[in-house]
């Protein structure tokens, strides 16, 4: 088995990532973020950053040809603890259940980003 880049288009900032990865039945995707087409985070409050993140998240898995029903684990970097709930709201209107398996930490988010979010997903064949 070898990595295979999965193409969105060019990394936010020309930073040195992929915005995701096959290996084998899985993809795993970088932490995604309230980024607009043109690398500029997206001004908002915290469900509305969500949801872009989670829209850039998707770009992703279609990309590898999965979707949010085969997302198996997530990671929820928030620059605010007490978004939390609110970043819930949205967050869950996107993964069908099972919702995927998660971990939620407070970071020092980049470029002043509120939220990013990373995940593993299968690939359906």
């Amino acid at each position: 088995m070898r990595k295979e880049l999965v193409r969105t288009g060019p990394a936010p900032m020309n930073l040195p990532f992929s915005p995701g990865i096959k290996f084998g039945d899985l993809i795993f995707v970088s932490g995604q973020g309230p980024i607009d087409q043109n690398g500029k985070v997206v001004p908002g409050d915290i469900k509305s950053q969500t949801k872009t993140t989670l829209e850039n998240f998707r770009r992703v898995l279609v990309a590898a040809q999965s979707g949010f029903e085969y997302v198996l684990q997530t990671t929820v970097y928030l620059s605010d603890l007490n978004d939390y709930a609110e970043m819930n709201e949205t967050y869950s209107t996107f993964f069908p259940d099972p919702k995927p398996a998660r971990a939620t930490v407070r970071a020092d988010l980049l470029f002043g980003m509120k939220v990013e979010i990373q995940g593993i997903a299968y690939l359906p064949r």
